[in-house]
C-alpha cells in the first residue's frame, strides 16, 4: 500500500457467495471496478489504487477463495469454480457489468470470465500475465528455457504436501522470498508479513498448492498447446507488464487481431511482476484512462 494513500475510505465486511463468504474491500459510488489479486497476495494489494479511484468509481477487490479473510475450503481450486466465484460475487452485489481488473494468476481466470461471460465486463486490464494466445517460436521457446530456472519454486509449490510445506511452516523463507524477490519498489512490510501470516493456516497453504496444481500450471500449459485459439477475445483489453520483468519476452507477448481484435500491451516503467505495488500511480493512471472514468 501506497504511504501517501488515504485508505480511510476502503471499508471490510463479508460478502455469501453461495456457500462461500467473501471478504471483500469497497470504497467509492460510481462505475464499477473489480479488482482480483495475484498470488500470494489478497485484497489488500489494491488499497492504494483504490483510495484514488474511489474519487470517481465504486471499487471492489475481494479476497479469492483460499486466500485473506475469505474462507478456504478444501475443494474448488479450479477454473469453472473460480469463474463462477466471481460471477457470484457479481449477482451478490447486484452488478449487472464491471470493468474488471486482474494480476498475476487471477489474470488467467479474468481471460476465462471474459471469453465465457462478455456481457459481464465491459473493460478488461490484465497485469503481469499475457494474453492466452501466445505461439510458440524459436525466439520464444529460447527465452522460456531461460526463464525456467528462475520459476522452480511453481513446482514445489504445486506438489501436494510439500508445497503447503515449504509455504507455512518455520521461518517461511518461501514465502518471503516470492515477494521480496521480483519486486523493484520494496513492499511495505506490514504488507508482507499479512500475507505470510496468512500462509501460516494449514488450508491456505493448501489452497495454495492446489491453485499452483489445478489452475496456474495448466493454465499456462493450455496457452501453450493453443487451446485459446479460436475463442475470440471481443472484450476491450488493456494488458499491462512491467518494463523490468525480465521473465517476459517483449517480442512474444503481441495477439494477432483474428485472437483479439481490440487489445492493447503497455509496458509500465518502474515496476515488474508485482506492477502494482511497484508502480500504484501508473498503474491507476493507465487504468483510469483505459475505463474511461471521470477524472478525479
Amino acid at each position: 500500500m501506497s504511504e501517501q494513500a488515504d485508505a480511510s475510505a476502503v471499508r471490510g465486511r463479508m460478502v455469501a457467495v453461495g456457500e462461500l463468504n467473501v471478504h471483500v474491500l469497497e470504497a467509492g459510488s460510481g462505475a464499477p471496478v473489480l479488482l482480483l489479486h495475484g498470488f500470494p497476495q489478497s485484497s489488500r494489494e489494491y488499497v492504494a489504487v483504490m483510495a484514488d479511484l474511489s474519487q470517481s468509481a465504486y471499487v471492489i477487490a475481494p479476497d479469492l477463495r483460499g486466500a485473506g479473510k475469505t474462507d478456504a475450503p478444501a475443494k474448488g481450486y479450479d477454473v469453472d469454480t473460480l469463474v463462477a466465484d466471481v460471477i457470484g460475487l457479481l449477482d451478490a452485489l447486484d452488478l449487472d457489468r464491471v470493468v474488471l481488473v486482474a494480476h498475476d494468476w487471477s489474470a488467467l481466470i479474468g481471460f476465462d470470465l471474459c471469453l465465457r461471460h462478455p456481457e459481464r465486463v465491459s473493460r478488461y486490464v490484465a497485469i503481469a500475465v499475457p494474453a492466452p494466445y501466445i505461439r510458440m517460436t524459436p525466439k520464444l521457446a529460447g527465452a522460456m528455457m531461460r526463464a525456467m530456472p528462475h520459476l522452480w519454486f511453481q513446482w514445489g509449490i504445486a506438489m501436494p504436501g510439500l508445497g503447503p510445506w515449504l509455504l507455512s511452516l518455520g521461518r517461511q523463507r518461501l514465502a518471503y522470498w516470492l515477494l521480496r524477490s521480483f519486486e523493484v519498489q520494496p513492499m511495505r512490510d506490514d504488507d508482507v508479513e499479512a500475507y505470510v501470516a496468512a500462509l501460516r493456516d494449514p488450508a491456505r497453504a493448501r489452497a495454495a498448492s492446489k491453485l499452483y496444481r489445478q489452475v496456474i500450471l495448466p493454465g499456462f500449459m493450455k496457452i501453450l498447446r493453443g487451446t485459446y485459439r479460436g475463442r475470440v477475445l471481443r472484450t476491450p483489453t488493456l494488458v499491462l507488464f512491467g518494463a523490468e520483468d525480465k521473465l517476459l519476452p517483449r517480442d512474444a507477448l503481441g495477439v494477432a487481431p483474428e485472437d483479439a481484435p481490440d487489445l492493447i500491451v503497455e509496458f509500465l516503467p518502474g515496476g515488474a511482476h508485482f506492477l502494482v505495488d511497484d508502480n500504484p500511480v501508473e498503474v491507476t493512471r493507465r487504468l483510469r484512462t483505459f475505463a474511461e472514468l471521470p477524472a478525479k
